[in-house]
């Protein structure tokens, strides 16, 4: 199996300690024609000190339809800096895995 990683934008994304707010990813671009999002499964990993918060950071699995791939995000800490990766499937040993860097100011 090979995994891609495939950067979204914006780049960086605000969200405050207190939001909950669905992040999504649009996969239409790079699904070839027949193809469809087998699974997807999203971690949330606060980047200072690489702890996963998946199990209080997200709300429930991805949500699919269709193309569109939506993680709900939530709980965070001031002044730390999350990755949001979102990995799917679309065929046979064709795994993405575009990342989304969140700022946490406040």
């Amino acid at each position: 199996m090979s995994c891609q990683q495939l950067s979204v934008s914006p780049n960086v994304f605000e969200l405050a300690s207190q939001e909950t707010l669905p992040l999504s990813f649009d996969a239409t671009p790079i699904l070839l024609e027949g193809q469809t999002v087998a699974w997807a499964q999203a971690t949330l990993t606060q980047i200072d000190n690489g702890q996963d918060v998946s199990a209080g950071g997200l709300i429930g699995p991805v949500a699919v339809a269709g193309p569109q791939l939506t993680a709900t995000v939530t709980s965070l800490t001031p002044r730390k800096r999350y990755r949001l990766v979102i990995q799917f499937e679309v065929a046979a040993n064709k795994v993405w895995a575009p990342y989304l860097l969140i700022e946490c100011p406040e």
